[in-house]
């Protein structure tokens, strides 16, 4: 709080004319305000700087993920792969996530070529297909920039003909594929996604009840 000082009248008679003390009370008027326009800048330009410095560790600390599908790897080899990437800019704590077929989700990476085959009501030896690779990401933190494999099969290790017609099914049934994921950063900001075209939707909390969380078994 800023004081402005009083004029004191002189015990004796005020040689000083009388617009010489006004000009004084309103110098110090002046002044005073001056120094509150002051102070006011001073905080809006701090509070302004407080808020631009959250933004930047916001936009420094916020994960994007989305959902990656191939059919070629990087050798240009025939091989199906669906993959989880962080595009963001922060870690990801992945508290649920959901892979379905044809709207169905399904307990495991590793099982879709079964689905698929029971779908399409093809005969396979489930030993025929060791060789897919699955892997999980719920309750892990993905960092930003990586990518977690969570299915891949490659075209090289199939030596059956009915394997084969199996493979190029599970190649064509991508697109009946679908992911939905909720996750966190480090300072607990969460989203729901459904991997669309839209922008991840901001919820409260994650909760694991009533979702399924595809695994790597």
């Amino acid at each position: 709080m800023i004081e402005i000082p009083k004029l004191s009248k002189p015990a004796g008679e005020d040689k000083a004319p009388r617009w010489f003390h006004v000009a004084v009370a309103l110098s110090m008027l002046l002044s005073a305000g001056a120094a509150l326009v002051s102070a006011l800048k001073t905080s809006a330009t701090m509070q302004a700087l407080v808020e631009q410095n959250a933004r930047l560790v916001k936009a420094g600390s916020t994960p994007i993920l989305q959902f990656y599908a191939a059919n070629i790897n990087a050798s240009d080899k025939s091989e199906i792969q669906l993959a989880v990437e962080n595009a963001g800019t922060g870690p990801a704590r992945v508290v649920w996530l959901e892979m379905r077929y044809d709207g169905k989700p399904l307990q495991s990476s590793h099982a879709l070529p079964v689905v698929v085959a029971r779908e399409h009501r093809l005969e396979v030896d489930k030993s025929a297909l060791l060789h897919t690779r699955s892997g999980s990401l719920a309750g892990d933190v993905l960092m930003a920039g990586k990518r977690q494999m969570i299915f891949s099969w490659r075209a090289e290790d199939v030596h059956d003909e009915a394997v084969k017609t199996l493979f190029e099914t599970v190649d064509r049934d991508r697109t009946k594929l679908s992911l939905a994921a909720c996750y966190c950063s480090v300072f607990d900001e969460c989203w729901e996604t459904d991997f669309g075209p839209d922008l991840p939707k901001a919820v409260q909390r994650c909760e694991r009840q009533g979702h399924v969380s595809v695994n790597g078994g």
